[in-house]
This record gives C-alpha cells, structure tokens and sequence, in this order.
C-alpha cells in the first residue's frame, strides 16, 4: 500500500529528530519545537526503551513504565487559549498540540456560511458556498501556520455529527479542508515558514475505513503540494475507546501514531477517566502486541484526570487543555521522580 511504502522510505530520513543526552534531560512536557513530528519524536522514546528494557511480566493485561523508560509527554490541546510570551526570550512557547478543526466551522462568519452549505439544495449554489468556507478554512489554517501552536499540530479531519448520515456531504467538506489546509501549507513555506502539520483520521472503525481515509489524505497532499510533502505527511488515528481491540491492533500497523480520545465521554470526570484508563490499558496491550514501537497518547479531559495510570501502562502522552496542563506537568514530574528513586533503589540493592 501506497502509505506503508512511504513509511518505509521515510523511517531513515526524519528531521531534526529530538536527541537526548542522558537521563537528566528527559523533561516533562518539553517543548519539542525542533523535532520534527508526533509520530517521530514518539519513535524515538520507544527506540531507547527497546534498548534498556528488559523483560517484564505484564500487569493488568498491559505493560508497565520502567523506571528508565522514555519521557511521559504533557502535550496542548488547542481550545483558544491565548498563549503568554516567554519572559527569557519574549517568544510563544511553541511545541505539538492537538487541533480539533471542528472548532474552525464554529466561528461565527465560517458557522453562517457552514449553515448555508447545510441547507442549501441548489448544487451549484452549495458548490459555490462551499468554495467560501474552503477560503475561510485556508485563512484559519494560516492563523494556525503563523502562530506558536502551528510549529508542530497534528489536524484532525473534520467529521461533524450532522454529516454522519450523508456521506457524500462529508468527503466533499473533507476535501475542501484538505486543500485549505495544505494551500496554507504550500504558502507558508514559499515564504519560510518550517512547520510540520500531522493528520488524524477520525474515529475509523476498522483498518480498512483507516486505508480509505489515508489514501484520501495522501492523493490530496499528492495533487496539492507534491509527492515530496506527500511522503513526509504523517497520517495518525483518533481512536474512540470503545474501538475493536482487533481492529486497533490493525489499525496500528499502518498509522504513523495513535490518539486515544476520551472527550466524548459525557460521564463524571471521575468515573470516565477511570473507565477511559481500563480502555485504554486493553487497547495499549491490542496495539502494542500487533505494533510494539507504536506512538500512542490520549487527549480529553479524562486523560488528564488518569494520568497516573495511563504513565504506568505507557502511554507515551496525553494532550490537555491550558487549565489541565500545569497540573499535568507536575503530576508526570512526580512520577517520573518516584519511578526514578525506584530504579536507582533497585540498582543499589545489586552491589
């Protein structure tokens, strides 16, 4: 297939991949704004885990964190925040962050014309009006290029709930945010820009949904800017927690990365990030025994809330909101510090 192809190709030309120089600089929620994607910054981690791990039983059906495994990522979910500037160098911090382009049709002139295109029966006339929210979706695709947030984002293809019946409908405003999107991309670099701009497939069902969808992303990227950005794209499933163990497992050879979505769950905080770690714990373990160095994370507010057991069983991250996140980035510290007292605890005990 047309993506494993470029997967391969890809695998020995990643750029400006993040380094480490040992132990110390392992830092919680680092701003990875030199490396060059989600999917292969997360490669790496798992590359240096394979070296130094050694052989562990499984816990609860899935694997458990060594004390030396790679950093725990406390990544932004974009919401609108508005960043503060750096005080050292009076810069935006920049690092990956999760975009849920549905939030782009809910902006108040794109909602208007988004609700034209809806009712709209002529197909001439939807065709033109769809064409004007393309331009709006290229305009906010820029914003997103230009600012802190855009260095390093990882898009998810858009799929509102009302197009869930009319298939026709959704490909057609799928391809329009496609082509916004890679046109703001195209710009952005004519004019030097460096940004890297991830995809995700949303919510596939099955590891064929996933290879329709890729396919989809790739010809796009192909026809738009190239086989060259085409290659170099990273294509990366939202996978709902209660997917197929089976089918992630196959959805997983194929992806680039992996995002378990906990966001539409509407339960108590509480009681979702106890039943999103349990899902995400047995859809590890699916993914992991099918893929091994697979980047997987999770995002949505239950994400945050069951931080400590998804860093147990080695979830390579979470994506959270601005309010989330400073909570996030302390609770990952303390964990990596204890797992850390524990293996040089561990490591004295043998002399």
């Amino acid at each position: 297939m047309k993506g494993e192809r470029q997967q391969d190709h890809n695998r020995s030309k990643e750029e400006r991949l993040f380094q480490y120089s040992g132990s110390a600089d392992r830092a919680i929620g680092v701003e990875m704004s030199q490396a060059a994607s989600v999917a292969s910054a997360a490669a790496e981690f798992l590359a240096a885990e394979e070296r130094g791990r050694r052989a562990e039983p499984l816990a609860r059906t899935y694997f458990r964190r060594p004390g030396q495994g790679p950093a725990f990522l406390v990544l932004r979910e974009c919401t609108g925040e508005v960043l503060p500037l750096r005080e050292e160098d009076g810069a935006y911090p920049a690092g990956p962050s999760l975009i849920r382009s549905e939030s782009w049709l809910h902006e108040p002139e794109t909602a208007r014309i988004y609700r034209s295109w809806l009712a709209c029966e002529d197909e001439e006339q939807a065709a033109r009006t769809l064409q004007r929210i393309c331009y709006r979706l290229q305009a906010a695709a820029a914003a997103l290029l230009d600012s802190a947030d855009g260095v390093w984002a990882a898009v998810t293809l858009l799929q509102p709930p009302e197009l869930a019946a009319a298939p026709a409908r959704l490909a057609a405003l799928q391809d329009a945010q496609l082509g916004a999107l890679f046109a703001a991309v195209a710009e952005h670099l004519r004019l030097g820009g460096d940004s890297r701009t991830d995809l995700l497939a949303p919510y596939p069902a099955s590891a064929g949904e996933f290879a329709a969808v890729r396919e989809f992303i790739e010809d796009v990227a192909d026809q738009t800017l190239g086989h060259a950005f085409a290659a170099a794209c990273r294509i990366g499933a939202l996978l709902a927690p209660e997917v197929r163990l089976a089918a992630a497992g196959e959805i997983a050879r194929t992806a680039d990365f992996l995002v378990l979505d906990g966001a539409a769950d509407e339960a108590a905080p509480e009681a979702a990030a106890a039943c999103f770690a349990l899902a995400a714990g047995e859809i590890l373990a699916a993914v992991r025994s099918v893929k091994p160095a697979a980047a997987v994370f999770a995002a949505g507010a239950p994400a945050a809330t069951a931080l400590a057991d998804l860093y147990l069983i080695g979830i390579n991250g979470i994506f959270c909101s601005a309010n989330q996140r400073t909570e996030a980035l302390l609770r990952a510290a303390c964990l990596t510090w204890m797992a850390r007292q524990e293996n040089i605890d561990a490591a004295e005990g043998w002399q």
